[in-house]
């Protein structure tokens, strides 16, 4: 009788946690991450898209050829965010789950997903150039060339996820595979895990470690100077440059770590899902599901995290950020001082024509009161 009563009390404890968690997801995390995220999506795309960093650009060098990614990367990822607010405002209303929008918001959700990826894949294959051979990436690099390959990207992947608009309809108020095209969207899953998790994993972990490898020795010869004929203005700059590129190289470095390790759960939980588990086995299995839901709320960081590693790695960053906010500050006291100035001559010309209104009356007033008197006088003058 007591080991029962214990059962049940583990049982009713457990049950209440997993409430408690499932409602903490569900309810608090979502729409914190939205919040919280959004406002540094938009920081990232204002800064980043303004006209002054582009300008610059040409002048830095190289090292800022990746800002085109990390721009187009913040409109992604505040996509996927609004997405997800949707997917939270569905608890109260439904939003997602109606013909058309279902289709619509699931593809973008595999686009971003393919962005995100293969964005970091393509900025720290650009480091890695930048740190092997950096005499010769000021060449090949460029903000127009790195723009056309973001771009690039983008339509490919609208192009490649274009089957879900057809292969996925409304059942039973959920977005799931139609009938006929249910092995299809199956083989796909399991293409998209291998384009999207395996194979950036294996590309970003190679590519970081070679990156980490190169900064060390960089760090080992930082005194050493290959142009050794040229005028020291001449090492000044390269000296410079170098320095702005290894600047750079760290701070996408972190990006790109950052964004293994919060997918890293998801990655291999579904990809293991998808190549090595049935659908009967995983329909029976709690535990799959438990961690593979958990995992995939925790994904979400990934498109929510990168304002902040800017503003805390981003030297540059921090600083564009520092005079948009000024200037900012500045065009809002301008256009409050103006209005108050507006404000106050538009009182003071009621008030001078209230006074020249009143001014007008009176001596109206004080005339006709005057003209009024003196008739009397004259009549009776004439009369006399």
């Amino acid at each position: 009788m007591e080991n029962s009563s214990l059962n049940i009390s583990i049982n009713s404890s457990s049950e209440y946690s997993s409430n408690t968690l499932e409602f903490f997801f569900k309810y608090i995390y979502l729409l914190l991450l939205v919040i919280i995220g959004g406002i540094g999506n938009v920081f990232v795309i204002v800064i980043f898209g303004q006209r002054a960093v582009r300008t610059t650009v040409q002048y830095v060098g190289s090292s800022m050829s990746v800002y085109p990614f990390l721009f187009y990367m913040a409109i992604s990822d505040t996509i996927y965010l609004i997405i997800i607010f949707c997917l939270w405002l569905s608890n109260y209303i439904n939003v997602l789950y109606r013909p058309g929008i279902c289709q619509v918001t699931l593809y973008l959700t595999y686009v971003c997903n393919f962005i995100n990826a293969y964005y970091t894949i393509a900025f720290t294959t650009q480091r890695l150039f930048a740190v092997i051979n950096p005499f010769r990436v000021s060449h090949f690099l460029s903000w127009y060339r790195s723009r056309c390959l973001a771009l690039s990207i983008i339509t490919f992947a609208c192009v490649f996820y274009s089957y879900l608009l057809i292969t996925i309809h409304m059942d039973n108020k959920t977005c799931f595979s139609r009938p006929h095209w249910h092995l299809f969207n199956k083989y796909m899953d399991v293409i998209d895990s291998i384009i999207v998790f395996l194979i950036p994993y294996i590309i970003i972990i190679t590519m970081n470690a070679i990156i980490v490898i190169s900064l060390r020795r960089m760090k080992q010869n930082r005194h050493e100077f290959l142009f050794e004929n040229h005028s020291r203005l001449n090492k000044i700059r390269e000296m410079t440059r170098r320095n702005a590129s290894r600047k750079m190289t760290k701070l996408l470095l972190t990006v790109s770590t950052s964004y293994l390790i919060i997918c890293a759960p998801y990655a291999c939980i579904h990809t293991w899902r998808l190549l090595f588990v049935s659908e009967e086995k995983y329909e029976n299995s709690p535990l799959i599901k438990y961690f593979e839901h958990y995992s995939h709320l925790i994904y979400h960081l990934s498109f929510a995290m990168n304002f902040y590693i800017y503003i805390v790695f981003g030297s540059k960053f921090r600083r564009e950020l520092k005079r948009f906010c000024s200037r900012s500050k500045q065009s809002l006291y301008h256009c409050f001082h103006e209005q108050h100035v507006f404000d106050n001559d538009n009182h003071i010309e009621v008030e001078l024509s209230e006074k020249n209104s009143t001014v007008t009356v009176e001596y109206t007033l004080h005339t006709n009161l005057k003209q009024h008197s003196m008739r009397p006088f004259f009549c009776c003058h004439s009369q006399v």
